[in-house]
């Protein structure tokens, strides 16, 4: 007896999750207010009104994320994307990447759905 797992049945078992980063969906999703200060420095309200000061060149952000981790946070990207500095049909690109794998799991669990019904079929016809 084999028990090497095929591929769909690791597709099955294992939850999918798409690659677009946690920081890019909440710059895009979150209700953030962006107002430019001067020349590629932005306030950034948080949905919870906290002003975070953003300086796209450098860049940097006041916000804790950004302070402990030194990565582009949600604010830097969404001031980038309200200033027309970020590559938007990258990141269209990226999004699509990912609906397109999502789908190809759902049509490969439709699949295994479907085998699975022909089986209780076939096992209907014994008992």
């Amino acid at each position: 007896m084999s028990t090497s797992t095929s591929y769909d049945e690791a597709l099955a078992t294992r939850p999918f999750k798409h690659e677009i980063d946690k920081r890019d969906r909440r710059a895009l999703s979150e209700r953030l207010t962006v107002i430019e200060h001067g020349p590629d420095v932005y306030q950034v309200y948080s949905e919870e009104g906290i002003e975070y000061l953003v300086d796209i060149r450098e860049p940097s952000c006041t916000c804790p994320d950004f302070i402990y981790r030194e990565a582009d946070c949600k604010h830097i990207r969404r001031a980038r994307i309200e200033a027309g500095s970020r590559d938007l049909d990258a990141l269209d690109t990226e999004i699509q990447d990912a609906l397109d794998t999502l789908d190809d799991h759902i049509a490969s669990l439709a699949a295994q759905r479907a085998e699975l019904v022909r089986l209780r079929r076939d096992l209907d016809h014994f008992g």
